[in-house]
């Protein structure tokens, strides 16, 4: 009889333990729900910085002056390709006008100073006007290359340009010889140092030819 009454005892108080064991299996496999809590919330729209693509507005000043710098800038631009222009175009013009010089001056000097020469000074006034009118082109094309604006600065470096301009210094020296010797030898009649002032002033000549040609083919090519 006592046994009997053991049992089930045994048994109801089996079953109490099954019961809470799976009620606290069940709740600690149960996924965690997560917390909405205001700490780590999504901040909202009005407090969402982004600091490094923020574009910086320009005022209606700052625009102004903007646009104002683009327009000085563009008409620099144009001015200089018009000046570079002319200054090209004159460029071949004083080539072509030197060289004739160059001819005129030869045969004026091979008139006046050689043993079968007679001196009649039939390419004298020839050559003098030439010389003027091609010393007058030469400085109108080296003021337009120099008075044209540069927008766009570039640094010194060995390239055609720089060829171009040193041609150009060389022949502009040549130049200003030429203007220096030519009046000193006009007055210069019956010196013993004329003929060989005037054989000086014949190289030169075409030593300005050969800078300046070196210089035109440099800003051509």
């Amino acid at each position: 009889m006592m046994s009997a009454m053991r049992t089930p005892a045994v048994v109801s108080l089996f079953a109490l333990v099954l019961t809470l064991g799976g009620g606290n299996v069940a709740q600690a496999q149960k996924p965690a729900t997560p917390s909405t809590s205001p700490s780590t919330s999504t901040p909202s729209g009005d407090f969402g910085f982004d600091l490094g693509n923020e574009e910086k507005k320009k005022t209606p000043a700052e625009t102004a002056t903007e646009r104002e710098r683009l327009a000085k800038l563009e008409r620099k631009v144009h001015l200089r390709r018009a000046m570079l222009q002319w200054h090209q175009a004159l460029g071949f013009i004083t080539l072509a006008a030197l060289a004739v010089t160059d001819v005129i001056g030869t045969l004026s000097y091979y008139d006046k100073y050689s043993a079968s020469g007679t001196d009649t000074g039939t390419f004298t006034t020839w050559h003098e006007g030439l010389a003027i009118g091609t010393s007058i082109s030469f400085g109108v094309t080296g003021i337009l290359a120099l008075a044209a604006p540069n927008p766009y600065p570039k640094p010194l470096k060995l390239d055609a340009a720089l060829l171009h301009k040193m041609s150009m210094l060389m022949a502009t020296i040549c130049f200003a010889a030429q203007i220096v010797m030519g009046p000193i030898m006009a007055v210069s009649d019956g010196k013993l140092f004329q003929k060989d002032m005037a054989l000086a002033h014949v190289v030169i000549g075409y030593g300005a030819f050969a800078f300046m040609g070196v210089g035109t083919l440099a800003y051509v090519f």
